[in-house]
């Protein structure tokens, strides 16, 4: 363990939501991070990039998670009191209810309508009642059966390779596992999950982040069948509204909030003051792309069509509370852990934070 002692705002931070809003150091957005490992090695790498933030995506650690999917109190415990050592809150963790396919999912019931969703929504509810006694603020998840759909990669600058969609570039259309879910049957799946969960993380204070489909897809046929109806801003407005609730926002991801743009540069801006006034943006995927609905590049921060610093004061001017954190960036075979990457993606945003607050 290191050996040096939290700072002055992991050792006064209050954790707990509605009460301080997210905020540190009197700051409304602020920088955060995802992180898959939490080992002393990576969390010591995460302070020395100014992160104070963190959303724990690996509950393997300190077996936080068991075999049958519930959560264990100590572990989340364990795992900020770690975490805190290098001056960081473990803010938000993920769900195990991830982008993932289908046949992929630990909990497929839930989004497919199975007899098994009940068993399934159960231990949800008993991880975000752990979550709470932990005293960690959110959780992230996802609604998901397709994962994310991609058309491969495009090269950028320098050699690094970007992530690709072209809807005139997909090949597979043939129907999933589920069959033809129509728009209805998609909201319905979400609704009985909502209406059962969120009454638990009120009574916890736990907030729920949910992120948005990515990326959008025909609006008219889907994608394989399947009608991604969070993957439009009009979406978004409703889901928000399913359930009113403090404790019932959005995972931000202004990437595919970008994505089910005409023009992102203009609709972004507007998403987000939408949706921070409003108080549903819990926390931010920030990150950037070059194009818009049904043909894009995931690119780096300064490049693509959306204005990051305009981005970075819409939140702010719109009351919104949440961290932003670097998602989905170049790859490179340079740097095939990434570190690099996320290093100038974390450096880039957390100037960004310093020029928006002057």
């Amino acid at each position: 363990m290191p050996t040096r002692p939290r700072n002055q705002m992991a050792a006064t931070y209050n954790p707990r939501w509605p009460e301080t809003s997210g905020q540190s150091r009197g700051e409304s957005m602020y920088l955060g991070h995802q992180m898959g490992s939490l080992t002393n090695e990576r969390l010591q790498w995460a302070a020395q990039m100014g992160v104070g933030h963190i959303a724990c995506e690996d509950r393997k650690t300190d077996n936080i998670e068991n075999e049958d999917g519930t959560w264990n109190v100590a572990g989340l415990k364990q795992a900020s009191a770690r975490a805190a050592e290098w001056g960081i809150k473990i803010e938000i963790v993920a769900l195990n209810l991830p982008s993932q396919y289908m046949t992929k999912q630990r909990f497929p019931g839930i989004m497919r309508g199975l007899p098994s969703r009940d068993a399934e929504i159960e231990i949800i509810k008993q991880n975000i009642r752990a979550t709470g006694e932990a005293g960690i603020d959110c959780l992230k998840y996802n609604l998901n059966l397709i994962g994310i759909p991609r058309t491969g990669q495009t090269r950028g600058r320098g050699g690094a390779m970007y992530s690709h969609f072209d809807i005139a570039k997909w090949e597979d259309h043939s129907l999933t596992e589920a069959g033809l879910v129509s728009a209805e049957r998609f909201w319905e799946h979400i609704e009985y999950f909502l209406e059962r969960v969120v009454p638990v993380a009120e009574e916890a204070k736990v907030r729920l982040a949910c992120h948005p489909h990515d990326p959008a897809v025909p609006h008219d046929v889907g994608l394989r069948g399947v009608h991604c109806v969070l993957g439009s801003v009009d979406g978004l407005k409703r889901f928000i509204d399913i359930v009113p609730s403090a404790y019932h926002g959005l995972n931000f991801c202004q990437g595919t909030v970008s994505e089910m743009c005409v023009d992102p540069k203009t609709e972004v801006i507007e998403a987000i003051k939408y949706f921070g006034s409003r108080g549903k943006v819990f926390m931010v995927h920030f990150r950037n792309i070059r194009g818009g609905y049904l043909n894009f590049d995931e690119v780096y921060p300064d490049e693509g069509d959306v204005d990051m610093l305009e981005a970075v004061r819409a939140y702010v001017s719109s009351g919104a509370h949440a961290m932003l954190c670097p998602d989905h960036v170049p790859t490179s075979t340079v740097d095939p852990g990434g570190d690099k990457q996320f290093s100038y993606c974390l450096g880039y945003t957390r100037a960004l934070l310093q020029v928006a607050g002057r």
